[in-house]
């Protein structure tokens, strides 16, 4: 069992707090009566943050049974370099919001989001999230799996994603909330 020691996994955390720092700063900045509603049919924040957890808790759940399915012996690949860990998306513009990609059923939120109760779950999928990764470690280079827009990506790319799609979040939740 990994115990969170790899160098590649402590910056994909590092990432995955900074993100989660800049969200919150902004969340807690907004007016309390623009966090259920939204302009022009968007997204609320609400629903923003209900999204985001469910993201990251799905990622969570994939990393965890991706590692489940990894024999005990099998051979590890000496997988990314730690100085090459930040830009493995960088090729598929995540941050990009002037194209619109539209969230997979499972992942778009219902109408009425209570936002505390997904703040909470923001939470709690970190912390899930985090267990995942430090736990697999260096086997998240045996992992594979199809993102619907960007295709195949390997585990250590599935770890920095939540971080990365946070960040477009982010993003999209200035731009609501400014409204």
């Amino acid at each position: 069992m990994q115990t969170g020691t790899d160098r590649r996994v402590t910056i994909i955390e590092e990432e995955l707090a900074k993100s989660r720092r800049a969200f919150d700063v902004e969340l807690d900045a907004a007016p309390t009566d623009r966090l259920l509603r939204a302009p022009n049919g968007e997204w609320t924040p609400a629903q923003i943050v209900w999204h985001v957890a469910k993201v990251e808790r799905a990622v969570a759940r994939l990393i965890e049974r991706l590692d489940a399915g990894i024999a005990p012996m099998e051979t590890v690949p000496p997988g990314p370099r730690p100085d090459s860990i930040t830009r493995m998306l960088d090729a598929f513009n995540i941050l990009d919001r002037s194209h619109k990609l539209v969230a997979a059923a499972e992942v778009t939120p219902p109408p009425k989001v209570d936002f505390e109760a997904e703040r909470a779950r923001l939470i709690d999928g970190r912390a899930q999230l985090t267990a995942a990764i430090r736990k697999a470690g260096p086997r998240l280079s045996l992992m594979r799996y199809e993102h619907m827009f960007f295709g195949m990506l390997d585990g250590w790319q599935w770890a920095l994603f939540p971080a990365r799609h946070e960040e477009r979040h982010l993003l999209q939740l200035r731009e609501v909330i400014r409204r």
